[in-house]
């Protein structure tokens, strides 16, 4: 369904039991995503370990993402993108870990790719790690290399040369200190 997200009538909701799952369909990653939201998403939450969002169209999830608590911490083979990323920190304020907002998983149904949802995601993300009113300066993502580009189109930067050696992701951040909130 090529189109706009303002040709869809859309809401937002947190995934809860009566929402149905069985419907979502994303094959990206050999159906990783699919998997996660059916199987694994209600029990994280469960667990108070995650919690995930999701897009309704018609009360039908065509859109998920999912997020948790993180930190960034600094690593001593990687002082050049460590140095890059306290730049904008004052000096006074540098630690050797900063907290962050993990962006776990981010799907959109097979149906409805490039129709802005996957943007309106991060917007929303950025939205809610603001809004938290706690300490947060960076959303962190584990991008999948067909997916890199997507996120340094949103303002993600890489935070490593090298990919995760055990799954092959991207990691990369997102500096929340960009955005004025005055």
């Amino acid at each position: 369904m090529i189109g706009s997200i303002d040709d869809f009538n859309w809401q937002w909701d947190i995934l809860n039991e009566n929402i149905p799952v069985a419907d979502f369909v994303c094959a990206k990653n050999e159906h990783h995503f699919e998997r996660f939201l059916k199987d694994s998403a209600l029990l994280y939450q469960k667990e108070r370990l995650a919690v995930t969002y999701v897009i309704l169209v018609e009360n039908k999830i065509i859109a998920y993402y999912t997020l948790a608590n993180d930190k960034i911490t600094m690593n001593d083979e990687e002082k050049n993108f460590w140095n890059r990323l306290t730049r904008k920190i004052s000096n006074n304020k540098r630690r050797s870990s900063y907290p962050a907002l993990k962006l776990c998983q981010l799907a959109v149904d097979d149906n409805y790719v490039a129709n802005g949802f996957g943007k309106q995601i991060i917007t929303q993300v950025v939205f809610l790690a603001l809004e938290f009113k706690v300490g947060c300066r960076f959303v962190t993502v584990d991008a999948l290399p067909e997916a890199e580009s997507f996120y340094q189109i949103m303002g993600f930067v890489r935070l490593s040369d090298k990919p995760n050696p055990k799954n092959g992701t991207i990691p990369m951040y997102f500096d929340l200190g960009r955005i004025s909130t005055d």
